[in-house]
């Protein structure tokens, strides 16, 4: 399918839902389930939908989803734009990241016309 052909996934959590890291675990036992490597691709982070949170709730959904996800969330919301230049930066570096490696295993061949 479609995914396993993707560089990076993006796991976006819904910011409004009670309890982030649970939703998180949710959606990753899927991925693990599914297989075909997605287990081991590069994942970023990210709670959505944050301009519908207060400061101490997107402060306390974003440090339990960090926690769950072992690595920081990123935090964004499509409503207002706010922080999805950084997180689509983050996709960028790791997308260069894999075609540079990519390119660095990859054999070269002698140009020929």
């Amino acid at each position: 399918g479609h995914i396993e052909r993707c560089r990076v996934i993006l796991h976006l959590v819904d910011g409004t839902q009670d309890d982030v890291a649970d939703a998180y675990r949710t959606v990753r036992h899927e991925l693990d389930a599914y297989g075909h490597g997605l287990e081991d691709k590069p994942e970023i982070v990210a709670l959505n939908k944050i301009d519908a949170l207060d400061d101490d709730t997107l402060k306390a959904r974003q440090k339990a989803l960090s926690k769950a996800a072992g690595q920081p969330a990123m935090a964004l919301s499509g409503v207002s734009g706010k922080g999805v230049r950084e997180v689509t930066a983050a996709l960028a570096r790791i997308i260069r990241a894999e075609i540079d490696d990519a390119e660095d295993v990859a054999p070269k061949e002698a140009w020929q016309p």
